[in-house]
């Protein structure tokens, strides 16, 4: 297969002590945990005592306000009530965040708390039609302000002398803020110096772009829900969640060597619609973590300079050789030695079971409060590696049942933003769902339980039994077989829609002929494993031949049973792998779609890429447990 990127200038890299006590150790660094992580977010005292969410200063300042003024707010003015002028600047805050906008200043200023003080974090800025910028905020009006919910509404004039309006909707003790667009307002600009930007992707990995590793200066992003920014060299994620796939994003980046940086972010309204835009900024020490994959080791796990500041499901995103990205959940090594997997369900020595990887050590994990990674080494599919020269780039995905109260992870505020709109469900809905119809046994336990009654001569007594276990695993041969096919035919699907693009559209031919290439591997697949021959007939006529023998005085009956048996796992095991290797071509078409859409330099290329990833999600929204899409 050709390299994804090799015509691609975006991305230079070819992408970025005894039981007791171990288990009071455990108990006491999740209580530990816990307590640092109400420090980072406990909701501001002065707010609480007040109830107030609107500040007004009483006079405008020239300069962005210093940090621990804005924690302090000497001599400020609670507001409350409706239709509200304010007579200095204005601050919305809560116990999470204080947004202050300044007449003159370029747009909304966002603080927030990192331990017992308040960091300066990004700037919202209004853009209206075209990359006409707001240059100075006018007037405020506080449209409404009551004790848990807050809304106000800003004007500006841009760059073109065009004038701008848009409205802020702030809700107590939450992170993000709801940028509802008015007048002249397309866009909101979120402008946040940063390392990486992250599209998570639940289904075929997550979209990495990293500053030092990125040439473009601009970058046109799938419109998937949530994008964030990796920032202030670990210890911010700066977050845009919108409603609508229809809503444009891009990402700027600006400065060279190592002070290339990501610079923006540009989310755009569907006012037609109203779908507007959310802004979050989930801090804490550390709260996200980055390590080159060349220091990991391949058969031991290298524990991190690095903790975790509160318990959650955390996600790594490896970059591989050819620039695609394995996302994986961090799971959690228990202090009694099990394993809360996630769904991926790992055995006790932390060792794994994919249909197209083969069995290996799972690449990252949680033990107490370190988080550990390898490097690990597929010996089913040993041409799938790590890029030494990429990073490794831990971020919270979402809390779980043991997270502490007051914490998020990026998923989760899809849920709370979105908990009142037709989308309430997209955060739950972004999970990859295993079909009520994949329940059968599998085929391996199946023949290898059927020989051991052969191995102890008990075939005639348990003849029913072998047969109805026969019939429920062929049932399962035949799921499978079916799942195999809804890729055949997906890809053919698929094939012929960029045969349709390409004579409609040779201007992008090239770029046809690339994924259409990357889909074409389901075909090589079906070839490799020999599918055409080892069918769910074939095998079901292998177990007519195993009945065949109960009951038989050949005395070469057991090894006759056990060859047959091997047959039909050669025969399952081969739909297995095919299922584990077809959904990877279908999450590379993804992944690569994804990529070509921030490297179109024009509309027909970025929306041809855009129908490809699209259509990908087809058949990667659910996943039979043989098909390896719970494990990463």
């Amino acid at each position: 297969m050709n390299d994804a990127f090799d015509s691609m200038k975006l991305l230079r890299n070819p992408r970025l002590r005894g039981e007791p006590m171990r288990q009071f150790k455990h108990l006491l660094i999740i209580s530990c945990l816990a307590g640092i992580c109400s420090f980072f977010l406990a909701t501001d005292a002065s707010a609480a005592e007040s109830g107030a969410l609107v500040w007004d200063t009483g006079k405008h300042s020239a300069e962005s306000l210093p940090p621990d003024a804005v924690a302090r707010r000497e001599g400020w003015k609670e507001v409350a009530g409706e239709n509200v002028i304010v007579t200095g600047d204005v601050c919305m805050a809560n116990g999470s965040l204080a947004l202050a906008f300044r007449k003159g200043a370029r747009g909304g200023e966002w603080y927030y708390r990192l331990g017992g003080t308040m960091v300066k974090g990004p700037t919202l800025a209004l853009v209206g039609a075209g990359a006409d910028r707001a240059k100075t905020l006018g007037a405020f009006k506080v449209i409404d302000s009551t004790a848990t919910n807050a809304l106000l509404e800003v004007s500006a004039t841009s760059e073109a002398g065009k004038k701008m309006v848009a409205r802020f909707f702030l809700k107590k003790g939450k992170p993000f803020v709801e940028t509802q667009p008015g007048e002249g307002t397309e866009k909101i600009r979120v402008e946040a110096q940063s390392q990486h930007a992250v599209m998570p992707d639940p289904y075929a990995g997550d979209l990495v772009v990293s500053a030092s590793e990125t040439e473009a200066n601009e970058l046109r992003f799938p419109g998937e829900h949530v994008l964030a920014q990796l920032a202030d060299h670990g210890n911010a994620i700066v977050l845009c969640a919108w409603r609508s796939p229809d809503q444009a994003v891009k990402v700027t980046l600006e400065g060279a060597g190592g002070q290339r940086v990501i610079s923006g972010a540009e989310v755009a309204y569907r006012k037609d619609r109203h779908m507007n835009v959310w802004v979050a900024v989930l801090a804490a020490p550390s709260i996200w973590c980055q390590k080159k994959i060349g220091d990991l080791n391949a058969v031991k796990d290298v524990k991190l300079d690095w903790t975790i500041p509160y318990l959650a499901l955390w996600r790594a995103d490896y970059r591989r050789d050819h620039g695609w990205i394995d996302s994986w959940k961090v799971i959690i090594k228990k202090p009694n030695g099990e394993w809360e997997g996630f769904g991926a369900s790992p055995k006790k020595a932390g060792t794994v079971w994919h249909p197209m990887r083969g069995t290996f050590a799972y690449p990252t994990h949680l033990e107490g409060e370190s988080v550990y990674l390898r490097n690990p080494v597929y010996e089913r599919h040993p041409q799938t590696k790590n890029d030494p020269n990429g990073l490794a780039v831990i971020y919270p995905f979402q809390k779980i049942g043991k997270s502490p109260k007051n914490v998020y992870g990026v998923m989760d505020v899809l849920t709370e933003a979105f908990e009142e709109a037709p989308e309430f469900t997209l955060a739950e809905d972004l999970q990859v769902k295993r079909p009520a119809w994949d329940r059968y046994p599998g085929v391996c336990y199946t023949t290898g339980e059927v020989e051991k009654i052969f191995d102890d001569n008990k075939e005639k007594e348990k003849k029913q039994e072998i047969i109805e276990r026969f019939k429920k695993m062929n049932l399962f041969c035949i799921t499978v077989r079916g799942r195999i096919e809804e890729y055949m035919n997906w890809g053919k699907k698929t094939r012929e829609f960029c045969a349709k693009a390409k004579a409609e559209k040779p201007q992008i031919a090239a770029l046809v002929d690339e994924l259409d290439g990357q889909i074409a591997e389901l075909d090589t697949v079906y070839e490799k494993l020999k599918l055409a021959e080892r069918t769910p007939a074939a095998a079901n006529a292998l177990t007519d031949q195993i009945e065949a023998q109960i009951g038989s005085d050949d005395p070469k009956r057991v090894d006759k049973v056990k060859d047959l048996g091997r047959a039909t796992r050669t025969i399952a095991s081969n739909q297995d792998a095919a299922t584990g290797e077809l959904r990877r071509v279908a999450k590379e078409t993804r992944q690569q779609a994804g990529y070509r859409m921030m490297a179109a330099g024009d509309d027909a290329s970025f929306d041809f890429a855009n129908e490809i990833r699209r259509r990908a999600l087809e058949v990667l929204r659910t996943s039979m447990g043989v098909e390896g899409g719970f494990t990463d």
